[in-house]
């Protein structure tokens, strides 16, 4: 048995025995109501003592490096979920666009959309840049319906 668990078994022990003694010789009344709050009292300390061994301020240390690492992984966690929200933002413009060609009948190798953070909190499709020959119609419908103007749509023709 480790030295301190016998200590403390020992305190436990010995206070249990001096309020035992102490409440057999005291007479009825009062001063036993007293005598037992007072030997709950030393009871409770010899419960505790172990931990008046403690250091506070290591606790106090680790708890605010705790705290820290919690913010870190917290602020990382929502700076991935922006990131992710913007890629699942561009992806279905991606696949706008592609199904917009297909029924406009423009031949569309791929196309890629850059979306942008906003001031009021969310992202929205910057520009975008289309594998195939410049269609007039596509690039209407792509300025109107998702707000990319035709100055930020660059077109590259297949080669």
């Amino acid at each position: 048995m480790s030295g301190i668990l016998r200590g403390w078994i020992l305190a436990l022990t010995g206070a249990a025995a001096f309020c035992a003694i102490a409440l057999a010789l005291c007479p009825e009344g009062r001063a036993r109501s007293v005598l037992k709050l007072a030997c709950g009292c030393v009871m409770l300390t010899a419960l505790l003592s172990p931990l008046a061994g403690i250091d506070v301020t290591d606790i106090a240390r680790a708890a605010a490096r705790y705290g820290e690492a919690a913010d870190a992984v917290a602020s990382g966690a929502g700076e991935a979920a922006r990131e992710l929200e913007r890629k699942v933002i561009e992806r279905e413009c991606e696949a706008y666009i592609s199904d917009r060609a297909d029924a406009l009948s423009t031949p569309l190798a791929g196309c890629r959309v850059e979306a942008r953070w906003s001031g009021e909190g969310y992202w929205y499709p910057w520009s975008c840049a289309l594998a195939g020959p410049h269609s007039g119609r596509l690039a209407e419908a792509i300025e109107a319906e998702l707000g990319i103007p035709a100055e930020r749509q660059s077109w590259e023709a297949e080669q």
